[in-house]
């Protein structure tokens, strides 16, 4: 069995407490600085008059994007410009939900988990196309209470990707929604 002093004791203590200082130090070391290191995010807003990408001629100029962090915290908000477009940035290694709303049409919600190795340190740009369409009355759009894709890093591709499964999945639902919605659009007239 072994013996310990009173000071052996303390020297073991204060030798703990300044080993977890100095972790705790090295471990915010890997912040990345958002300056430097950032997913930009450049988003085009079309008017979906139909049921086909080609019916997607029309932007939507004046649409708000609000970017919502982990806690639920409004975090930004940017208007997009005449041409439909909007550009920010997102700061590596965290959750993000971006909400696409106009006064008139049906928000759609895109998730963005900007995650990356601990050991890869770059600046990204992703594309984020988005067609809102106008409200109708009687529509069912449960779906859209959950995002319409997910963005993550990709490890193969050592960039950034949409989740090709969860799109594949919400897409067959869309489909759904997206042919009532034109039976409805059609019988308002």
């Amino acid at each position: 069995m072994i013996n310990y002093t009173k000071k052996s004791l303390l020297l073991l203590a204060l030798l703990v407490i300044k080993t977890s200082i100095l972790s705790a130090q090295a471990d915010t070391s890997l912040v990345r600085d958002p300056k430097k290191y950032y997913l930009q995010i450049n988003s085009l807003i079309k008017d979906s008059k139909g049921p086909d990408k080609a019916d997607e001629k029309l932007v939507v100029k004046g649409a708000i994007i609000k970017v919502i962090n982990s806690n639920n915290y409004l975090i930004g908000s940017y208007f997009t410009d005449k041409k439909g477009r909007a550009t920010f940035q997102l700061p590596l290694d965290k959750k993000f939900k971006i909400i696409f709303q106009k006064k008139g049409y049906v928000s759609k919600i895109v998730e963005v988990n900007t995650q990356i190795p601990k050991e890869v340190n770059n600046a990204y740009i992703f594309g984020v196309d988005v067609a809102l369409f106008a409200e109708v009355p009687n529509l069912n759009t449960d779906v859209l209470l959950q995002p319409v894709a997910k963005i993550k890093f990709d490890k193969m591709a050592k960039d950034f990707n949409y989740d090709a499964a969860y799109t594949h999945k919400v897409n067959g639902e869309l489909k759904k929604m997206y042919k009532e919605y034109y039976t409805l659009k059609k019988n308002n007239k």
